[in-house]
């Protein structure tokens, strides 16, 4: 949880100035090792952040819309820094700090048109299964 908070706080250096609020959310040990949830919040906007051992699972929310990180840069035909690979877990953060103020800078910023484009052209990829 501590490192969560620590990686709230590099966010919170993108995300705050610009109205976001992070909210803590659940935490515990489970069969993997200690796992911890959190989320940042303006009005309906939500981007979720799932930890256990660095950052995994980042997800954007618009009201009712979702998408994941690696959706929204899809659906914005983008690359971004996250998640990066490294030993130090804050470094997870850093990488998506990059991304908030790069590539899904339009999210921070409050561009629904923008999100609304990526989440339709994610809809619109087809979808490839591997065997």
């Amino acid at each position: 949880m501590a490192t969560l908070n620590e990686g709230a706080l590099i966010l919170g250096g993108v995300l705050t100035p610009n109205g976001f609020v992070f909210a803590p959310g659940g935490h515990g040990n489970g069969s993997g090792g200690p796992a911890a949830q959190g989320r940042f919040v303006r009005g309906t906007q939500t981007i979720d952040l799932h930890f256990r051992w660095t950052l995994g699972l980042v997800s954007y929310a618009w009201g009712d819309v979702v998408v994941s990180h690696a959706d929204y840069l899809r659906g914005l035909d983008a690359t971004g820094a996250y998640p990066g690979f490294s030993e130090d877990p804050l470094d997870g953060f850093r990488h998506l700090a990059q991304d908030l103020s790069g590539p899904l800078a339009g999210f921070v910023a409050g561009d629904r048109a923008e999100f609304d484009r990526a989440v339709a052209a994610v809809k619109a990829m087809p979808t490839t299964w591997l065997p």
